[in-house]
């Protein structure tokens, strides 16, 4: 069974959570000037190299799930601003509760980043299927206005976050849309 983080389920609308995640390590990668589904690959397979073994003390760390996908942080630019049909996304596994930076192997390829998540806040709208551009984008759009109903303001960028290998079928598969919540709100 893969390992999930954990969290204390603190509301519950419908398909909609807010969670409060403890304190947690990721392992990520951005990619730059490619598309969505091509970023999600490329970083897919680096850091399953880092988790099957390909890093410093050779170790291997078990999988686990979600597999978390964001827009990257965005400098703001100056004129003239063009525009490509491509962004850049970062990747993300989350590592098993039992490491900590210290105890993590480190990484070889230098554009794996081990960052401590602190507790936080976090609301999501799980869906099933396939993804496609349309499906998240109104599963977005669905859990900011309950965010906006609930009188909670929304920090960061979306993630989305996929549960399940290729294989499962698309009616079993889950992802979710997940956003952090700026302020601890009281349930």
């Amino acid at each position: 069974m893969t390992e999930t983080l954990k969290y204390a389920l603190m509301k519950k609308d419908k398909q909609v959570e807010l969670r409060r995640y403890p304190a947690h390590i990721k392992a990520e990668v951005e990619e730059a000037g490619l598309t969505y589904k091509k970023a999600i690959y490329q970083g897919f397979s680096i850091l399953a190299g880092y988790i099957f073994g390909d890093n410093i003390d050779t170790e291997k760390i078990a999988m686990t799930s979600p597999v978390q996908v964001s827009n990257s942080k965005k400098i703001q630019m100056t004129k003239p601003v063009t525009v490509s049909g491509v962004e850049t996304f970062t990747v993300a596994f989350i590592m098993p509760e039992k490491y900590n930076l210290e105890t993590l192997p480190k990484p070889k390829d230098h554009r794996i980043n081990l960052t401590k998540i602190d507790s936080e806040v976090v609301a999501a709208l799980r869906f099933s299927g396939y993804f496609s551009k349309n499906k998240v984008r109104k599963a977005k759009h669905r859990l900011q206005r309950w965010i906006a109903q609930q009188g909670l303001k929304a920090q960061d960028d979306f993630i989305v976050a996929r549960y399940n290998p290729p294989w499962v079928p698309w009616f079993l598969a889950r992802n979710e849309v997940m956003i952090q919540i700026k302020s601890n709100p009281v349930n």
